[in-house]
């Protein structure tokens, strides 16, 4: 059958939201006496209008309304069981609208049929979201990052590698043990030699690391093999944990950089700099200038410290992760109410005889699903400014991929007001709609007008 969502997510939720409003219309227009009040009342209302203003149209109308409600909307009905995704067509597999139909939403027991009308909007709907995201693709001609493949794939990489960068090693004990020996031992041992070396003690820089050219030049023969093999042991741990991401292979050259990798593990274990490890904290090297500050200071700068941090930490990955996370979840349970709010509208249009009522429901519902347009607008513009970052940040390491991805900050905020965005383009698009309709119509009664003036009408 068409997809009835854009992603696997949305899908289930639609389909719950389906479900659910066959079962209520059912209620209140099968198994209760709800619907047909309603509509002797609105037929009443109707008929005594239509009586008063002498105008036998609006019961017609009435009628007429109530027939298509009934043979579109309300008595056939359209199978839901093999429910799927614009995503899983498209080839992602990752997750399925099934098993979470399965897992968390409907009882496998349970009839996944809804109202053949509803169906047929949603799958409407969904044509035009694909149609627009497709095109959005080949205008920006952003093919190998198809947000249809794998949305926001740049986001979720740095953020993965941020995480995998600052947890350290956990998954591979002995290598760990064997890392904090060497950096215990050796390490600090090199870095005292060459504090002591005349040749390199100009040259101490906090940006040191073992695995820096000056300072394996300074490894004694055992130092440099233990080194090169915990080198390789290291290449290896992040080369299988990295081949576990999705597409990996379209960042390799791009994004990811194994030695700014190794450096914020090995930050990770060491939580010193070299010139600190190279003083006499570790008691090797030169005395370090003592700084003395008072109390209150230290106090004033460490909360500015901490506050620094943590909204810098919020704006660049916080916010872009909680969005990426929750903002599906959020638009597919507003798709689940507007749809099981389905059976309630007919009821108001019914009681009222009016289908405005049915018109704004559908805004609204083309509102929520627009804003999948919104996100990959989002995730292309994402992809442009890493891509802008990766320029100028070239000719250094890529640890700013994971370690000042500023690009997470603006797709975070962006993503925050993606609703507010999708809606002031909705009613842009339908005021635009307006518009030309009204022009359209406004020119075809002066053509009309033309006309009946020349054959005296």
């Amino acid at each position: 059958m068409i997809p009835t969502g854009i992603s696997p997510t949305e899908a289930a939720f639609e389909v719950v939201g389906l479900v659910n409003a066959k079962s209520i219309m059912d209620f209140l227009f099968f198994e209760t006496k709800i619907g047909l009040a309603i509509f002797l009342i609105g037929l009443m209302v109707s008929l005594w209008r239509s009586v008063k203003e002498t105008d036998f149209s609006i019961l017609w109308s009435f009628l007429m309304m109530f027939c298509v409600f009934l043979f579109i909307f309300i008595k056939p009905m359209s199978s839901l069981e093999n429910a799927t995704s614009t995503m899983e067509v498209g080839g992602w597999n990752t997750t399925t609208t099934q098993e979470a139909l399965k897992n968390a939403f409907i009882d496998s027991g349970k009839t996944k049929a809804s109202s053949l009308g509803l169906v047929l909007v949603s799958q409407t709907y969904n044509s035009i979201v694909y149609g627009t995201i497709t095109a959005v693709t080949k205008v920006t001609q952003q093919k190998d990052f198809n947000y249809l493949n794998n949305p926001f794939i740049i986001n979720k990489v740095s953020l993965y590698l941020q995480h995998f960068s600052a947890e350290g090693i956990k998954k591979d004990h002995v290598l760990r043990k064997d890392l904090e020996d060497f950096l215990k031992n050796d390490y600090p041992q090199t870095l005292g030699r060459m504090v002591n070396n005349g040749n390199t003690q100009g040259k101490l820089s906090k940006n040191w690391w073992p695995g820096d050219d000056d300072v394996v030049a300074n490894y004694d023969l055992e130092q440099r093999k233990r080194w090169e093999a915990l080198d390789l042991r290291l290449t290896d741990y992040i080369k299988t944990e990295l081949g576990k991401l999705r597409s990996r292979s379209t960042f390799d050259n791009l994004f990811i950089d194994y030695k700014a990798i190794k450096i914020m593990f090995l930050a990770r274990h060491t939580e010193k700099s070299a010139i600190d490890i190279a003083s006499n904290v570790s008691g090797y090297g030169i005395e370090p200038q003592a700084i003395h500050w008072n109390w209150a200071t230290k106090q004033v700068t460490s909360i500015f410290a901490y506050a620094g941090t943590f909204i810098g930490q919020f704006f660049s990955t916080t916010l872009s992760e909680s969005m990426i996370k929750s903002l599906p979840y959020l638009e597919g349970y507003a798709v689940m109410i507007i749809y099981s709010l389905f059976p309630f509208t007919l009821l108001l249009c019914l009681l009222f005889g009016t289908v405005d009522i049915l018109k704004e429901y559908f805004i609204y519902l083309f509102w929520v699903k627009s804003w999948v347009v919104i996100w990959a607008l989002i995730h292309y513009a994402s992809v442009y400014m890493s891509t802008l970052q990766a320029g100028l940040a070239s000719g250094t390491t890529s640890s700013w991929f994971f370690d000042k991805p500023y690009f997470n900050t603006v797709t975070g905020v962006l993503l925050t007001m993606s609703p507010g965005i999708a809606w002031f383009m909705t009613k842009g698009v339908l005021s635009g709609i307006g518009e030309a309709a009204t022009a359209l119509t406004l020119h075809a009664d002066k053509g009309i007008g033309k006309v009946g003036s020349k054959i005296g009408v």
